[in-house]
Order: structure tokens, then C-alpha cells, then sequence
């Protein structure tokens, strides 16, 4: 997130992302809303605002500064592992919990100002403070996901500020005339994982090579017009491309389009037969943007339908941040330094068309690598050889399960240090919650 520790800096990063949060909370019109769980198993949307300040004042006041703590019960309620989910509904009032998170803020401004940075690795650079920002980021992300859960009614639109384009091409297949549908990605030995920038989780690390063989990869994720093309062809019904988990889910729980999609008998286009409850209103299809709300089962079938597959974290990563040119990886698609080179940070609550961040394009040309929607992977998430958990099992090496697939990339609502190409984002292959697409691979 910095290159050196900067206590200016760090407080105004802070202050921004407390700000977000709390507009997050304001977008829900009524607070019983804000109180029960929108489902899935879910908490509700106000025990994240307590979360992210129970989580910053035991990192940095307790465990750092060395302080008791300023609520034993707030500990308790919003802690993941003390209290479970089903638990989780009996919250205090906003304006108290609003009170406690000024009174941690606080301590930890004051303990920012004089704080120097040392050899322990919470303390190197600043560590602690970029992971508690982080932290909060990711729970933002969490948020608007459990938003989108509700009703657009129940939301005021008015206070998210430009949401979308609402436009969508004029011809289906524009962006396939514009562009080529796969690149050649030469094999190799390729470095994954995290490559010197001081903060990182610990599942990034160690950074370590691969031998990868030469692939292709798409250029850009599939787009909803092409999954509703998979949905006409009847790729639902086609047992040949779902495997036997996949299908098993899929007639479990009567999956037969994206999650928020629904389906009409009207005969036409695309946008005709498909509509989607985007986080503010319910719309006609966009052909152009990517899908999104599909499973790790979906996207797998979608691309064994086509004669494809899904990359590996590998594959990903070294298509998303390679520069064969100079011969060296990119912290993000389009280079190192930030930019407004995609479609990320609730720039517009939703996603736009897969093309349209061309100055966003990677090395070799492919788009929307950063933002837009997050991209399943073929790969389990599991520790790189020689992980070490840091600094708290929790975070990484429980879930190292064989249940999980690993996302990479980020979506509209990813902010900006998470687009990093070597973060990974992790899920269960049923889950359809996420803003997750995907994008194809062959060899």
C-alpha cells in the first residue's frame, strides 16, 4: 500500500476507508435491514461495521501498544470465532457501536503519531497498519455483497453516486470483431506469489517458480451474452461437460442460470430473454459485461461447453502480470504504479463492459485482468511450499481444505492494493455471492 511508512499517510487512508464504511451502512434505508442476516447463512450487514473495529484495536492497541481492552463484550460480538454466525443478530445500537469505533479510532491516532516502525514483522513498515486497512477494505467488499442480497428497494440509490453505464453495445458481437478471443502465453519457469512489496498475506508467500507449458487464455472474461448463449444451448441440461459434484449441486438446488438472473419464455435476444437484479434495479441483461454470479461448477462447465478450460493460479497470474518485454512481473495487469486503468473501488456498483478499459490491457493485450469481476480458477487454494501462517491462522491456513478455489483479480468493488496481481481470493466452488466471473484457458 506505501512504499515506506508515512504516519500522515496511514491516517489518511484510514480516515477514508472509516468514511466508506459508514456510507456503505447509509445505503440501507431502514436499520432492521442493517440487523438480520440477508441469507446464505450470512451475518447481518451492522455486525461487519463492529467487526473491522474490534478487529483494529486488538491488532494495534492490544497486541501492539500493549493496552487492555476497551470492550471485553465488544470482543466477544465481533469476533468470528467467538461468536458464531447464528449468534450474530443480537447487536448493539448503531450510535454505540458508531461510540466505540471513535473511541478506538482515537487511541490509535494518537498511538500512530509516535509510532516507530521496527524489526518484528508487524512492525516492519508499518505492517500492522496496512493490514488493519486492508482488513477493512475486504470487509467493504463483504458488504456490498451482502447488499446486493437485498431488495433494491430497500437501498437509497441516490447516496452511491454514479452507479454504471447502463449501456450496452448496439451489436452483440461487437466485441468479438474488435478483438482476438484467445493470446498464446509462452511456457517457462514463472515466479508466483507476492514479489517485494512490503505488505502481503501470508498465503502469497513465499514467492517461488513453476514450470508452466505454453497456453492460451482469453483475451476478455466471458460476457453474459456469451453465458446466455451457454444457457440456450442447453448447457445446463448437458451432464457431459458438469462434473459429478457440479451436477449434484446443480440439481440439488435447481441451478439453471447466474445467480440474480431470471429467465423468460419470450423468444429474441438476449436482452429480452434474460433480466438481472443489479444492486439498484432489476435490468435487462448486459451482453457486453462480463457474467457474473456464477459458481466454480458454472464456470467450470461453461468452459468444457466450449472446448476450453479454467486456468490455473498460475496460468492467471502469469498472463495478468508477466511483461515478457521486460522480462519481469507487474505488481498490477497494467504496470506497477496506481491508476484508474479499471473498473474497481465502487467507481460505478456495478460492471461495465469488458472493453471498457483498454488503457487497462496487460502486456499481452488481455482486458479487464484488474477489476470488473473476481476469476475463478482451476486451482485449491492451498499454502505455497514453505508457508508459514502470519500472523494468525485464521486468515489463511484454515481454510486450506480442499474446498476452496482460488479467484484472482478483483471486482467493481475490490479496492485498489487487493487488485495486486499476486492476491488471491478464495471461495467454495458453490458459491455465487461474490462478483465472480470468469475467463477460458486451453493449452
Amino acid at each position: 500500500m506505501t512504499n515506506r511508512f508515512d504516519a500522515d499517510q496511514i491516517a489518511g487512508l484510514m480516515d477514508e476507508s472509516r468514511r466508506h464504511t459508514g456510507r456503505l451502512m447509509n445505503l440501507v434505508i431502514n436499520e432492521a435491514d442493517l440487523r438480520r442476516s440477508p441469507g446464505l447463512g450470512f451475518r447481518p450487514i451492522l455486525w461487519h461495521l463492529g467487526h473491522v473495529g474490534a478487529f483494529e484495536g486488538y491488532w494495534i492497541l492490544q497486541r501492539i501498544k500493549g493496552d487492555p481492552t476497551i470492550s471485553r463484550r465488544y470482543d466477544e460480538i465481533f469476533d468470528p470465532i467467538k461468536t458464531p454466525r447464528e449468534d450474530s443478530t443480537n447487536l448493539p445500537p448503531i450510535s454505540e457501536i458508531e461510540n466505540y469505533l471513535d473511541r478506538v479510532r482515537g487511541e490509535v491516532l494518537r498511538f500512530l503519531e509516535r509510532f516507530q516502525p521496527g524489526d518484528e514483522p508487524l512492525l516492519r513498515d508499518g505492517y500492522v497498519f496496512d493490514m488493519v486497512i486492508e482488513h477493512e477494505y475486504q470487509h467493504q467488499e463483504t458488504v456490498a455483497y451482502l447488499l446486493q442480497m437485498l431488495d433494491p428497494r430497500l437501498k437509497r440509490a441516490q447516496l452511491a453516486g454514479p452507479v454504471g453505464s447502463g449501456q450496452t453495445s448496439n451489436e452483440e458481437h461487437r466485441i468479438e470483431s474488435m478483438l482476438p478471443r484467445m493470446v498464446n502465453i509462452a511456457g517457462g519457469p514463472f515466479e508466483i506469489g507476492s514479489d517485494g512489496y512490503h505488505f502481503a498475506y501470508d498465503n502469497e508467500r513465499p514467492q517461488h517458480t513453476l514450470e508452466l507449458g505454453d497456453f492460451r487464455i482469453d483475451t476478455y472474461p466471458v460476457t453474459a451474452g456469451e453465458f446466455a448463449e451457454f444457457i440456450g444451448a442447453r448447457g445446463y441440461q448437458t451432464r457431459s461437460v458438469w462434473s459429478d459434484e457440479g451436477w449434484d449441486w446443480k440439481e440439488t438446488n435447481k441451478i439453471d442460470c447466474p445467480e440474480y438472473w431470471s429467465v423468460s419464455e419470450a423468444a429474441g435476444s438476449a436482452e429480452s430473454r434474460f433480466r438481472v437484479r443489479e444492486m439498484f434495479e432489476d435490468a435487462a441483461i448486459k451482453v457486453d459485461h462480463p457474467v457474473t454470479g456464477v459458481s466454480w461448477y458454472e464456470a467450470e462447465a461453461y468452459a468444457r461447453f466450449v472446448g476450453k478450460r479454467l486456468p490455473s493460479e498460475a496460468e492467471w497470474e502469469k498472463a495478468a502480470s508477466w511483461d515478457p518485454v521486460a522480462g519481469r512481473k507487474r505488481r498490477f495487469s497494467w504496470g506497477d504504479a496506481p491508476g484508474d486503468h479499471g473498473n474497481f473501488g465502487f467507481q460505478h456498483w456495478g460492471t461495465v463492459p469488458v472493453d471498457a478499459f483498454v488503457d487497462g490491457a496487460n502486456a499481452y493485450g488481455c482486458l479487464d485482468m484488474n477489476g470488473n469481476v473476481w476469476e475463478w480458477t482451476a486451482s485449491r487454494f492451498e499454502g505455497y511450499p514453505g508457508f508459514k501462517a502470519f500472523p494468525y491462522p485464521e486468515y489463511s491456513e484454515i481454510w486450506f481444505d480442499g474446498d476452496h478455489r482460488v479467484m484472482k483479480g478483483g471486482s467493481w468493488a475490490t479496492r485498489l492494493p487487493l487488485l495486486r496481481c499476486s492476491f488471491r481470493n478464495f471461495w467454495r466452488p458453490r458459491f455465487r455471492v461474490a462478483f465472480g466471473g470468469f475467463r477460458c484457458a486451453a493449452d
